[in-house]
């Protein structure tokens, strides 16, 4: 434990206090915490941030991938910013981000269910809420329903726990709102559904007319997209957006299903995304026994890996999953 020096050698008795109050837990139960949120970017994650802000109204939410530019942001906004301490939602930080973490002596919350999920009970500054089977937004529901009046947002909690692990339960609702999260953009449909859906929780208007016009956009885009098949009944397309679209449109045809960015590509690395439909497999597993640092769901999971390598590393991926059947 790290206590600040008030230029005598000894800890103010403020500090003591303060980190005292902080390391035990009692800002995660004190809704007027300063809390930096840091939450995945997709559909669970900006519900998981939804769920999140209504517990703590003091609350920033920074949104971010495992890599990339958001991750960058939100490494900097953890030495940067001015806040008390830090809830992750769908989203656990690893390496780099814990040393940003262990810099600035800041309690911090976990909340996660991806199977690359990894907790440090060692650590005096974290706190671990890691289950897999729920979605991060059921999750933090879970965990906050005591806190806080989230009865009007367990709908799109529920919606959003089936796109996200893909259940196919509750289509189209459930691919809706991903689409919508979308078209809006991660800020904007975070502000429309920070309360929830409506009443009698459908879609108002404006809403359906977007996903008619997305509709429109995702054929012409994947009309364009290089494709080819793959063993197994699998099949390739390379794609930089409308993952999601594609991922619905695609797997109830094929066994497998790769999606290869080409954003990227020019660095020397490719990030593939694989889908599956089939309950009997489990994609993430595979991905985290290559030890790669791939992972994710049974259904869904991802990868970035030398562009040199891909094809190789896809057809070992599939040898793997069905090889012998």
């Amino acid at each position: 434990m790290v206590l600040s020096n008030n230029g005598t050698g000894f800890a103010s008795s403020l500090s003591i206090c303060y980190i005292w109050y902080m390391m035990n837990n009692n800002w995660i139960t004190d809704n007027s915490t300063n809390v930096l949120n840091i939450t995945h970017d997709d559909l669970d994650g900006a519900v998981s941030a939804i769920v999140v802000s209504h517990v703590y109204p003091n609350c920033t939410t920074v949104k971010t991938n495992y890599s990339g530019q958001d991750f960058r942001n939100a490494i900097a906004s953890i030495k940067g910013m001015d806040y008390d301490a830090i809830v992750f939602s769908d989203f656990c930080p690893q390496r780099e981000m814990l040393d940003a973490l262990r810099s600035v002596h800041k309690p911090y919350l976990v909340i996660d269910h991806h199977q690359t999920a990894e907790a440090h009970p060692e650590d005096p500054y974290g706190t671990f809420y890691i289950k897999e089977g729920r979605c991060g937004a059921l999750l933090c529901y879970d965990y906050f329903k005591d806190m806080a009046d989230l009865d009007n947002l367990y709908d799109l909690c529920v919606y959003t726990n089936d796109h996200d692990l893909w259940l196919r339960e509750m289509v189209p609702m459930s691919d809706d709102l991903n689409t919508l999260l979308y078209e809006y953009g991660y800020d904007n449909f975070i502000s429309k559904f920070y309360n929830g859906l409506g009443p009698d929780g459908s879609l108002d208007e404006s809403s359906k007319a977007l996903l008619a016009n997305h509709e429109h956009e995702v054929d012409e885009y994947i009309a364009g997209c290089v494709q080819k098949d793959l063993p197994y009944n699998g099949h390739y397309i390379e794609c930089d957006t409308f993952n999601s679209d594609i991922n619905l449109r695609m797997t109830p045809m094929y066994d497998w299903l790769v999606m290869a960015g080409t954003e990227g590509v020019d660095s020397g690395m490719t990030k593939l995304s694989f889908r599956t439909r089939r309950n009997d497999i489990n994609i993430g597993r595979v991905l985290k026994e290559l030890g790669r640092g791939g992972g994710g769901h049974p259904a869904a999971a991802g990868q970035v890996i030398p562009t040199t390598e891909r094809d190789s590393f896809i057809q070992t991926v599939g040898n793997i999953l069905f090889g012998g059947k």
